[in-house]
């Protein structure tokens, strides 16, 4: 009867260490993408009242948190310059009346992109990741398969039918130069960041 408990139970220990692998956790990608998705899942009201005041405005760029004074910005040669004399109170009203503590809205194509986060690609490559209300039609689905054969990019996946997960990156050169060896080698292959 020993052997036999004995048995099943170095029967299941060595099933459930072969299995392990299915136990991983998420990568910072996957980890970002999820928290994306959650706050987009919890506040689409609230994101969806504030990209409807901005689309009401000439502004290319609001930033808020609570406590703090509104950041405006207008596109410029230059790129998004921040403007001093600029007050939309509604939006911070918008805001408050939804729950949103803090946002940061930029305004991209035909929409607003929700800045969310960034990190760092396992192949060297600094990933931009933001909401996006719509669809980008020219902008390819994200895979794994894509970082690892662009240097710079972007690529879209769905939310749902009215938000997308848009991201875009850019090969990090710098920490080439710096000696990480991931970059050196992606460097030596050839890739450098969009406009050098």
């Amino acid at each position: 009867m020993r052997k036999i408990i004995l048995g099943c139970c170095s029967g299941l220990l060595l099933s459930s260490l072969m299995g392990c692998d299915a136990f991983k956790g998420l990568s910072e990608s996957e980890q970002i993408e999820r928290t994306i998705r959650q706050e987009i899942q919890r506040n689409e009201q609230g994101l969806t009242a504030l990209i409807a005041i901005a689309n009401n405005t000439d502004f290319d760029g609001f930033a808020w948190r609570r406590g703090e004074p509104l950041q405006v910005r207008k596109r410029t040669a230059e790129g998004l310059a921040l403007l001093t004399d600029v007050t939309v109170p509604e939006i911070i009203t918008s805001a408050v009346a939804n729950n949103v503590p803090s946002f940061s809205l930029v305004r991209y194509q035909q929409g607003w992109l929700v800045v969310f986060r960034n990190y760092l690609s396992p192949h060297c490559q600094a990933v931009y990741a933001y909401a996006y209300q719509g669809v980008l039609t020219d902008t390819p689905q994200c895979d794994e398969q894509l970082f690892a054969a662009q240097a710079n990019g972007q690529c879209q996946a769905p939310i749902n039918a009215q938000w997308v997960i848009f991201k875009e990156w850019f090969f990090a050169e710098t920490l080439a130069d710096e000696g990480n060896p991931v970059c050196q080698q992606k460097a030596a292959a050839g890739w450098e960041a969009k406009g050098s």
